[in-house]
């Protein structure tokens, strides 16, 4: 019997694409191409699960059920209603409606969304004289229509909620990292687990849990209770069942990891939140954290990985800034020689006021706001 082969397309952070192609090659993926923000790539219905489980860097993964191109919006509308949307729905599923439009062949004001799911009620209605109910809210079924000059893609969300929301944040502190960026941090710098990892700023402790489930092999989304395919037709509790016992096996023990992971923050409030994201995460075993500023820190012999974020640079108190930062630079040369320092940050002087030099760098883009992981030595 042969199996199906799916067009698949996951969504991530700019800068971070070649990270989930290569977590995409490393899981089996087939056709894998890598584009603005996207990665595309073919594989089966098991492949479609375990991207979702186990992706590190990956927001959403969309499934295409349709593509097409058009010459005018008649012809765009007539595509639509020749698809059998009974494939994907019936008269019990809610359903949502998404666009993306970047096409002059609609009218700016023209309410595509609307159009498309009357389309599809009209479908049901025609059948069997009932119609599938409409749920913006909590839907069942979301499908994403990108329309891009005259060409459409019609694509099922399987996610549902964002992949960053692994289910063990409890827990937040100002500044707090979104999952999927962290763990995309920990990957950009190279980090094999092969190294102590430490953050002294470690906020609520995103960095150290995504390093950790890293380095112990465990499921991004082993805290997380739902996905978006859970309510789709075809859903094969069966398949979901293997894909989570296959990553149970491979999960790594205490002893397999021969390093540590260890963090600090001087904020109380920070030091709290980690401490219960990582003891919700089940990692508390692994990580070990302090209430402590980063010149207190017991720092374990090399060798040893810095990852952190360091608080936002403020403005318009630069004297207060450039002085954390230069006491800063003092500390690491100081307490962490020898050490490969990862700083995260968008302050553009950084490199000048820590009064250290930068030896490699990478590009990430959060909220349009470009971000730079510097190697500093």
């Amino acid at each position: 019997m042969d199996v199906e082969k799916i067009k698949m397309m996951a969504k991530t952070f700019e800068g971070l694409e070649d990270v989930l192609g290569r977590e995409l090659m490393r899981m089996g993926a087939d056709d894998v191409e890598t584009d603005v923000c996207t990665v595309t790539f073919t594989g089966d219905k098991e492949l479609l699960y375990k991207a979702n489980y186990e992706l590190r860097t990956a927001l959403k993964i969309y499934k295409e059920i349709l593509n097409f191109d058009f010459e005018n919006t008649e012809d765009f509308y007539s595509h639509l209603r020749e698809y059998r949307w009974s494939k994907i729905l019936n008269i019990y599923k809610s359903f949502k409606v998404e666009t993306n439009v970047n096409s002059e062949e609609f009218a700016p004001l023209e309410d595509i969304n609307a159009k498309i799911s009357k389309l599809i009620c009209d479908y049901f209605n025609e059948k069997s004289k009932k119609v599938p109910p409409k749920n913006n809210e909590n839907p069942a079924v979301v499908i994403v229509v990108n329309i891009n000059a005259k060409n459409c893609q019609v694509c099922l969300d399987s996610s549902g909620e964002s992949l960053s929301k692994r289910g063990y944040r409890v827990s937040t502190a100002n500044g707090a990292l979104n999952e999927v960026f962290a763990a995309g941090l920990v990957q950009l710098s190279g980090w094999k687990a092969n190294t102590n990892l430490i953050d002294p700023m470690c906020g609520s402790g995103t960095i150290l849990i995504e390093a950790a489930m890293y380095a112990y092999n465990i499921p991004a989304q082993v805290c997380r209770e739902t996905f978006g395919f859970f309510t789709w037709r075809d859903f094969d509790a069966n398949i979901w069942q293997h894909i989570k016992n296959d990553a149970k096996v491979r999960i790594k023990h205490n002893g397999e990891f021969a390093h540590k992971i260890i963090g600090c923050d001087v904020s109380e409030n920070a030091f709290k939140a980690a401490q219960q994201n990582i003891k919700k995460a089940i990692l508390d075993k692994y990580i070990k954290i302090s209430n402590e500023p980063i010149d207190s820190l017991v720092v374990p012999e090399n060798p040893n990985t810095l990852i952190f974020n360091p608080p936002a640079a403020d403005i318009y108190r630069q004297q207060e800034t450039d002085n954390f930062l230069k006491y800063l630079g003092t500390i690491l040369k100081k307490d962490f020689k020898g050490s490969k320092i990862w700083i995260n940050s968008n302050y553009s002087k950084m490199a000048q006021s820590l009064g250290m030099t930068i030896k490699k760098e990478h590009s990430v883009f959060l909220t349009n706001q470009e971000y730079k992981l510097s190697l500093f030595e």
